[in-house]
């Protein structure tokens, strides 16, 4: 089959594009897991440093930038299936939908998740040459963390409050052509599940709550590829 006729049979397009958003979810989970992980309470709630980067080995770094970095620009594709799916009922919403979780995760995944990384890596040079931790935190989350603030807060209440809730509400109300119960197939669902699970059960959610969102990512994905899997144009 040539690139062309592929492009054209949208069937075929549109399972590329589905799986492709889904594994790149799976790999970004992957690497918020070796950025944050902590054996012994998952990811910090309460600050924006984790001391454990210190023991982490520099590979972890690195990966986890590269990941994301190369890996981010697939959730597109994703999108643009979530935006197929809901535009068949209202294209007003699927568009406000596509939009708000497009132009946020451009404008700040990469950037933010690439200043994370290198945060454990300031973070860990300077403990291991002797600077104190007291010092290391006024200089990430006093300086650092200060200055890129409002590009922070801007990309997680457009990207994973605002769009998500509308989509939470929008398939929870029956208005499309999803099933009611997938609403819950949600990165903001799985991140308040990840978060009040990590209190409940920690044990369990130590291990599941590191990179939350984008399984949440992951699973909303997984779901837009079984719906259009046999996509004929209809």
């Amino acid at each position: 089959m040539s690139l062309t006729s592929f492009i054209n049979n949208k069937r075929y397009l549109y399972r590329f594009m589905g799986i492709s958003s889904f594994i790149a979810a799976l790999l970004i989970s992957f690497a918020d897991f070796i950025l944050e992980f902590n054996s012994e309470y998952g990811v910090s709630t309460d600050s924006i440093i984790e001391t454990n980067w210190v023991n982490m080995p520099h590979w972890r770094f690195s990966t986890s930038i590269y990941l994301c970095a190369f890996l981010i620009p697939l959730y597109i594709l994703g999108f643009w299936l979530l935006y197929k799916i809901l535009s068949k009922s209202n294209k007003t919403i699927a568009l406000i939908i596509f939009i708000l979780f497009s132009y946020g995760v451009i404008m700040g995944s990469p950037l933010i998740h690439g200043l994370m990384s290198m945060n454990a890596i300031i973070y860990k040079f300077g403990i291991t040459n002797g600077f104190t931790n007291e010092l290391m935190k006024l200089l990430i989350e006093g300086e650092i963390t200060k200055t890129i603030f409002p590009v922070f807060l801007i990309h997680y209440i457009l990207t994973w409050f605002i769009a998500p809730s509308i989509l939470f509400v929008h398939i929870i109300r029956g208005k499309t052509q999803l099933k009611r119960w997938t609403a819950f197939l949600n990165p903001l669902v799985f991140l308040i599940v990840g978060m009040i699970g990590l209190k409940l059960i920690p044990s369990l959610f130590v291990y599941l709550t590191p990179g939350a969102i984008n399984k949440g990512n992951a699973a909303l994905f997984l779901l837009l590829t079984i719906k259009m899997w046999n996509y004929r144009g209809e």
